[in-house]
C-alpha cells in the first residue's frame, strides 16, 4: 500500500494512506488530505490511484504544485517524490502494492481490443504488428478510469489498438517508432484527448494524458 508522509516546515505531521480513487488535496474541509495554510488553495490538487499507479494534477491552484522543485499540471507519482504545496511536503511512499488485473481479462469484456479483428473493415494494418519488433524499449499501456470496467489495466503491445464498443470503433492509437498517437477511426466517432476533440491528423500521446471515448475515460501511461 502506498502513503504519503506530510511534512510542515519539515516537520512530520502526518501520515495517510492512499486509497483507489480520487484524493483531494486542500484546505476545504472534506478534503481527504487537508493542509490547514493560506497558501494551499481550497481544492489544490487532486491525487488519482488506479491499482499501483498514483497521478497527482493540480487543479488550477493560486500558488501551484511542485514535484521534486519543479511545477507540474498533472504528475505520475513515483516512490520517493516529494510533492511541495505551499509550506507542506508531501513524499509519496511504496511498498510493493498489489499487481494490476491480468489484461487478458480485460481485452473480453469490451471497450478496448487491443488485436485488430478479423472482420473488422479495414484490414490493411493487420500485416503491421509483425513490425513491432523493432520498436525496442517503447511500451505503454491504458488504465480505464470508469465504468465497469474501471481499474482494469492494458499493454499497448500491437502496432494498432482499436478503442470503442463491440462492432463499432470510436478510435484508434497507433505505435510508431518513437510514439504512440491518437486518431479518430473511419466509423465517424470522435475520441477526446484532455477534454478536447482528437483532429483526424491524430495527436501524440504522453504521459498521464485522459482519453475519453464511447463513454469511457482512459489514462494512457508510458513506461
Amino acid at each position: 500500500m502506498a502513503k504519503l508522509i506530510v511534512k510542515f516546515n519539515n516537520e512530520v505531521v502526518d501520515h495517510i494512506d492512499i486509497k483507489q480513487g480520487d484524493m483531494k488535496v486542500g484546505r476545504r474541509p472534506g478534503c481527504e488530505v487537508h493542509l490547514d495554510n493560506l497558501a494551499v488553495s481550497g481544492e489544490h490538487a487532486n491525487i488519482f490511484t488506479i491499482g499501483d499507479d498514483s497521478f497527482i494534477q493540480d487543479l488550477s491552484s493560486t500558488n501551484g504544485t511542485f514535484i521534486n522543485n519543479k511545477k507540474i499540471t498533472k504528475h505520475h507519482l513515483r516512490n520517493g517524490d516529494a510533492v511541495v504545496i505551499g509550506k507542506h511536503t508531501l513524499v509519496y511512499m511504496t511498498d510493493g502494492g498489489e499487481t494490476a488485473a491480468p489484461q487478458q481479462d480485460f481485452a473480453k469484456t469490451v471497450i478496448i481490443s487491443a488485436a485488430p479483428r478479423p472482420a473488422a473493415p479495414s484490414p490493411a494494418p493487420a500485416p503491421t504488428p509483425a513490425a513491432a519488433a523493432p520498436k525496442g524499449e517503447l511500451k505503454g499501456a491504458l488504465v480505464i478510469l470508469s465504468g465497469a470496467n474501471s481499474g482494469k489495466r492494458i499493454e499497448l503491445t500491437k502496432a494498432i489498438t482499436n478503442l470503442g464498443k463491440t462492432g463499432k470503433r470510436a478510435g484508434q492509437i497507433t505505435r510508431t517508432d518513437d510514439s504512440f498517437v491518437l486518431a479518430p477511426s473511419e466509423d465517424g466517432e470522435i475520441p477526446k484527448l484532455n477534454g478536447r476533440p482528437v483532429g483526424n491528423e491524430g495527436a501524440p500521446l504522453k504521459n498521464g494524458d485522459v482519453i475519453e471515448v464511447s463513454g469511457t475515460r482512459l489514462q494512457f501511461l508510458s513506461k
